[in-house]
């Protein structure tokens, strides 16, 4: 089976992808913090052995450095590379997921706030994920489905690279 490797954004796009590894719900592979939009990756593509499969978590709440994003899909263009598109962030993804109407409506949902930094604390440091996540009727198969939109993106920008992930283990 070939090595692969998640680049996440925050913290919390951590938390899930380690309870998705730990549940089998996604492949195994090593974590890693990375985020396209305002960083070069010349460093990292030293790091990145060929075969590997390369995913990258990203948000599209914020695209303001296009131009770094533009670069790094260009440097990154000779890997196995492969993006999941979060509509907005992490918690816009979870709201669809499941069902809230809106983010506040989940924040309440989980953890009795109205604060998204709280809600990303509380998340963070939630020991059970599995139960929080069932109790709020969680569906994976919605999670990071609506890549769309950014495909006009990169459609735009000329940018050819794969949403189309196979995390299945």
């Amino acid at each position: 089976m070939k090595q692969v490797v998640y680049f996440y954004e925050g913290e919390t796009e951590k938390k899930l992808l380690e309870f998705l590894k730990n549940t089998q719900t996604i492949k195994s592979g090593k974590l890693k913090k990375f985020n396209l939009w305002t960083k070069s990756c010349k460093k990292l593509t030293r790091t990145i052995k060929k075969g590997v499969i390369v995913i990258f978590v990203i948000d599209t709440d914020t695209m303001k450095a296009i131009d770094t994003f533009k670069e790094n899909i260009r440097l990154l263009k000779s890997y196995n590379i492969c993006l999941i598109v979060q509509h907005k962030n992490l918690e816009d993804e979870l709201c669809f997921s499941c069902n809230k109407k809106d983010t506040i409506t989940l924040f309440t949902d989980f953890y009795n706030t109205s604060s998204a930094e709280e809600f990303k604390t509380k998340f963070i440091k939630e020991s059970n994920l599995e139960q929080k996540l069932t109790n709020n009727a969680f569906d994976f198969k919605k999670l990071w489905s609506r890549a769309d939109d950014f495909q006009e993106f990169l459609d735009q920008h000329h940018l050819l690279i794969n949403l189309n992930c196979n995390t299945k283990p």
